[in-house]
């Protein structure tokens, strides 16, 4: 490498086994850009040929300290004499055995970098005390400071005083057990007065956060937009309570820690997860709140004063694995409610959680009230039955709601003018019906029904017939028939209809003809739409059949006659237990088709001839035994047929087979 003395540029980003830099790179004295310089074991001396490396410039990482013996030679590598170095990483080893503190730190001492440095970041530093060098005033151009794994140190750097610094990470420092003064700087007023990102993490033994004996001046913050704790278990005590700029504030994995939730004025998005106590004294009129997320919270309490403030709008609310969701008069969830106005509500992992709605509330039962405009998403709510709304909100858009085992209704009716966009329902299996009325969502798009096993009917009244576009039913082993004005949904593109057994027939009007999708599972409806409908769907791209014909032994049935609609891109057949061969006289005109799937097929053993699998890009045929057989390369009597294809996957359960001819 020594010949290359006109290299000006060596990034090796990536390069992670990299265990130590080529010889002779100080002889590489036009290098500007050096991305890492990684010191081998017991090649430590090596950091010397930084020396005449005096035109680096912009990043530059030094992994691999912990093996620099000689303190002197780090002193050698005059990093402080290389003033176009804006950004500076000093990586030691995350492996802590057999390290020196007392070397470290005169190691660290030596590796001070020119004093207009903007980005510092040092990793698992073993020292307990930092250089002085960092922090200090003189480094006045410093914006960006990173202290991570450095786990024997025991006080943060002043780093108040720093007048550019934005942005400060501490993370994994778990010797520090308070910050305090130390970290604003004594007897100034002036501190952090650029500070936008602070962030705390995985600080293990950290218990207070020790404000009443810095400067009421001095701790405010006044350009702080984004504050993260996490991760913190000891914490205890109080926060800034004045951060006018304050835009972003996530606390999670403080077990201890009380929060009081009071007004930032600018405080836009709002998360506490994993917190002892919440106190929410309400936000003003003119709050910028749009998004707040609750979860794991033991106790949560309303101030009086935050329902003297008018409501204010919320885009998304949260509550989210909250287990104390209980009647408590200390868990007033429901006072939250009423103060605020929301457009998306979304209710996870709650299972004291009983009822919903704004019914008067009984003594046994937590209700949460549901403002009438909104977005409702409810998850995973094991003990919730109702919904107790005689009517959804007419300005509701989104319904969602997924396992709740005992949910047993939803609202008796929907109104004339409903806002409602899509219905997701998965997982509720105690669910018989749903709300009456659905014929009259002018603006419904999709309704998804999923794993409700008690499900008998969507409704007398009927599917939504104007904007309909996607309705799927699946494994409602209950349900008895679908809507009689399944042939007036004139704008229904995507049908799934899989595991309903009980869904015996199509109604004899039929199935939309502009379906462009369609996935089928169960002979019986497979069946009546084979015979009946198929041939009507002219602009069909993808179909998909599951347990299509227990007994047949063609696809489609040579002796239906049938043919597969011209215009299909992509099919897969699966589960049909007696299939030995695809029709050729079915096949004859998918001269569009570009995917092909064959799933759990035991017999099957004849493709469709002719080369009317000419226009396939891609065939997958999964746990069909005999077809693996006779597709083998050369000596199948299969193989001429897919041997243009480019790319055919053969696999088993376990095994798989790949070629691409290409």
């Amino acid at each position: 490498m020594e010949k290359l003395v006109n290299l000006c540029y060596l990034d090796i980003t990536g390069a992670d086994k990299l265990e130590s830099m080529a010889s002779n790179v100080s002889m590489l004295t036009n290098l500007q850009k050096l991305s890492i310089f990684v010191l081998g074991k017991e090649k430590g001396h090596k950091i010397r040929e930084l020396m005449n490396l005096s035109n680096l410039r912009g990043e530059l990482c030094i992994s691999g300290l912990q093996n620099i013996a000689e303190p002197r030679d780090a002193w050698i590598a005059r990093l402080s004499d290389k003033s176009r170095i804006g950004n500076l990483k000093l990586q030691w080893s995350k492996d802590f055995v057999n390290r020196r503190e007392e070397v470290e730190k005169k190691v660290l001492d030596g590796l001070q970098p020119f004093k207009k440095l903007m980005e510092l970041n040092i990793k698992f530093y073993y020292g307990e005390m930092l250089a002085n060098w960092v922090g200090d005033s003189s480094f006045n151009c410093l914006q960006s400071l990173c202290l991570d794994g450095c786990i024997n140190l025991l006080s943060l750097p002043s780093i108040g005083k720093l007048p550019l610094l934005k942005k400060v990470r501490i993370k994994g420092l778990r010797s520090v057990r308070t910050v305090g003064v130390e970290f604003f700087g004594e007897k100034t007023t002036n501190t952090f007065s650029s500070l936008e990102i602070l962030e705390f993490e995985g600080m293990l033994n950290w218990e207070k956060w020790i404000l009443c004996e810095v400067n009421e001046e001095a701790r405010k913050f006044p350009k702080l937009r984004e504050l993260f704790i996490e991760n913190c278990p000891l914490l205890l005590g109080s926060m800034p309570e004045y951060l006018p700029s304050l835009k972003k504030l996530a606390i999670r994995r403080c077990g201890k820690l009380i929060i009081s939730v009071q007004n930032f004025p600018l405080l836009s998005e709002l998360e506490i997860h994993g917190c002892h106590e919440v106190i929410y004294k309400g936000f003003a009129d003119y709050s910028s709140i749009k998004r707040i997320s609750f979860g794991r919270i033991s106790k949560f309490s309303c101030a009086a004063e935050c329902l003297r403030l008018r409501s204010i709008k919320v885009e998304l609310f949260e509550i989210v694995d909250c287990e104390e969701l209980c009647p408590s008069q200390e868990n007033n969830w429901g006072l939250l409610t009423q103060s605020i106005s929301l457009k998306n509500l979304r209710i996870s992992n709650c299972p004291q959680l009983v009822s919903i709605g704004t019914e008067e509330e009984r003594e046994e039962l937590m209700q949460l009230k549901i403002p009438s405009s909104i977005e409702l998403q409810i998850y995973s709510c094991k003990s919730l039955k109702r919904i107790n709304r005689s009517e959804l909100p007419s300005t509701l858009k989104t319904l969602r709601i997924k396992k709740c085992p005992k949910l047993e209704s939803i609202s008796q009716e929907i109104q004339d003018n409903s806002s409602l966009e899509s219905i997701e329902i998965y997982g509720c299996d105690m669910l018989k019906g749903l709300p009456q009325g659905l014929n009259k969502l002018k603006h419904c798009k999709r309704i998804w029904i999923n794993n409700c096993s008690n499900l008998i009917s969507l409704g007398e009244s009927g599917l939504p017939t104007t904007n309909l576009e996607v309705l799927r039913l699946y494994s409602c082993r209950r349900l008895q028939a679908l809507p009689g004005n399944m042939h007036s949904l004139n704008a229904l593109k995507k049908l799934e209809i899989r595991d309903c057994p009980n869904v015996t027939f199509i109604l004899e009007e039929g199935i939309p003809t502009h379906l462009t999708s369609l996935r089928i599972g169960g002979p019986n409806i497979w069946k009546a739409i084979l015979e009946r409908d198929l041939h009507t769907l002219t602009c069909l791209k993808s179909l998909s059949i599951s347990n299509g014909c227990p007994d047949a032994v063609s696809f489609p049935q040579d002796e239906i006659g049938v043919t597969l609609p011209s215009s299909l891109t992509h099919l897969c057949i699966s589960d049909f237990p007696k299939l030995e061969s695809l029709s050729s006289n079915g096949f004859r005109n998918l001269s569009s088709l570009q995917y092909l799937t064959i799933e759990n097929c035991p017999n099957l053993k004849t493709l469709p001839g002719n080369n009317m699998l000419s226009s396939l890009l891609e065939l997958n045929i999964v746990g069909c035994p005999m077809m693996e057989e006779r597709c083998k390369r050369d000596k199948g009597p299969e193989w001429s047929k897919i041997t243009h294809i480019p790319y055919v996957a053969i696999r088993a359960q376990t095994q798989v087979l790949q070629r691409n001819n290409n």
